[in-house]
This record gives structure tokens, sequence and C-alpha cells, in this order.
């Protein structure tokens, strides 16, 4: 099994998330698929003090980042380190830590299947974005 470990985001972070996020094939899975500059990202940053955390390896390497705001949570993964098992990693280790946690997805984005195998459910609230079906799952711990 793959292990990862969360840490805060830090500014010094940020050139990461840049390119990570601004990845055509990273984009195109998001409501907002806008590009973004470093900038921007610092100025977000500076603005917001997100609660995001950086998803590092068992090597210590940053391999992406998981988006948090309020109950709702994204992963992200550097293409370089996708289909490795990092995403589900660190959802996994991150789901052990809270009750409840919602997320958005397009009906056709692979990790869809990776957020049912985790117990996310399809809350029937669906919009359309960029003539694409994007769905609200939930994920609640009854243990």
């Amino acid at each position: 099994m793959v292990e990862v470990e969360l840490i805060p985001l830090k500014e010094s972070d940020l050139p990461f998330l840049v390119e990570v996020r601004n990845d055509e094939s990273t984009r195109s899975q998001l409501k907002n698929d806008s590009y973004f500059t470093l900038e921007d990202c610092k100025e977000w940053f500076t603005d917001v003090r997100p609660d995001w955390l950086v998803i590092l390896n068992d090597n210590s390497n940053r391999v992406g980042y998981m988006r948090i705001d309020g109950d709702t949570i994204g992963v992200d993964i550097h293409p370089n380190f996708r289909r490795m098992g990092y995403a589900r990693a660190a959802y996994k280790t991150y789901l052990k830590l809270i009750d409840y946690a919602d997320l958005d997805v397009f009906e056709d984005n692979h990790a869809k299947k990776l957020y049912e195998e985790l117990g996310f459910k399809e809350t029937g609230e669906v919009q359309f974005i960029r003539d694409r079906k994007y769905l609200k799952m939930v994920y609640e711990n009854r243990n």
C-alpha cells in the first residue's frame, strides 16, 4: 500500500500548486478551469489562508495537494505521479480524521470510481458545467 504524509500548504509550496493546477489535465476536471499565475496564487493564499494540505510520498516528494474548504474536499495529483495510488492514500488518510466530507466530480471523470470505492455516495445534486454533468457526492463515517 502507498503511504503518504499530509502537511499544511505553505507559501513556498505555491509554485508546485500552480504547476499542478494549471496543467490542462487538472483544469479540465475542475469546476473553475481558469489558468492562474503565481502572483494570483500568492494573492489568494494571503487573502484566504486556506487549510489545504500538501501530499508527500514516502521519499518526502510533493506529489499533489488536497483542497479543503469547510467540508468540501478534493485532491489534485501532479501528472508525473498519477495512477500510483497517491490520491487514494491521501483520501484514506484524511477521511480517518473526519466524520463527513463532500466533493464534486464530473460524471465522466475516472476518479468517480475511486470516490465510490472510498464510500462516497451521490446526493442527486447535479449541475451542468461546460456541457458536462457535475455531481455532488458525500462521505459519512459511520464508525
